[in-house]
């Protein structure tokens, strides 16, 4: 798709995807983060966006053209990183911690098995104090194998057991946002 379109889901230029973004940046709990992790950055119109409130940002696609297109868009920005890699990452790979991972807009073309296996392995990349912001359209992609919302049902329960707060969720008409953290204690009593 992204050798025929470019920009399959015109990410660049349609308003759901301006708005989204901005809903999911005004969701993060922090001002600024160190390390970042999108392991499905697509076009890299997210990595961008949350580059310039982070240190380093590293950013993985498991489409080559895809990351030829972040590469594009984030051109401009220097601390983004882009490479090829596809979850699970091997051992080795992708090394962390990471403060802030971001799952956007892929979660739902997994299968249960590789969801539960792509969230493991990106979380095992988490310093201590994380957060992890999860973005999906609501609905079912035609290719994809649950909706968003199903998804965001399972990180919910997945993010619960694992000692992380659900610190913010989202529900819009077309999209939804959750934010988990672990370590951030400050509104806990």
């Amino acid at each position: 798709m992204y050798l025929e379109e470019g920009d399959p889901w015109k990410v660049g230029s349609s308003w759901y995807e301006q708005r989204k973004i901005a809903v999911a940046l005004a969701c993060l709990a922090d001002p600024s983060y160190d390390r970042v992790l999108d392991p499905a950055c697509g076009t890299g119109h997210l990595a961008r966006a949350v580059a310039e409130r982070s240190g380093v940002v590293v950013a993985k696609d498991a489409s080559a053209p895809a990351v030829e297109i972040a590469r594009r868009v984030c051109e401009s920005v220097e601390n983004v990183n882009i490479d090829v890699a596809a979850l699970p990452y091997a051992f080795g790979e992708t090394a962390g911690p990471f403060d802030l991972i971001v799952l956007s807009e892929f979660l739902y073309y997994l299968d249960n098995d590789a969801r539960a296996r792509s969230i493991d392995s990106v979380l095992e990349r988490a310093a201590d104090r994380a957060e992890v912001i999860a973005v999906h359209w609501r609905d079912s992609p035609e290719d994809g194998t649950a909706s968003g919302e199903d998804v965001h049902a399972e990180l919910r329960n997945y993010f619960k057991a694992k000692g992380f707060r659900h610190q913010v969720a989202h529900f819009d008409e077309e999209f939804v946002i959750d934010d988990f953290t672990r370590g951030h204690d400050q509104h806990i009593e």
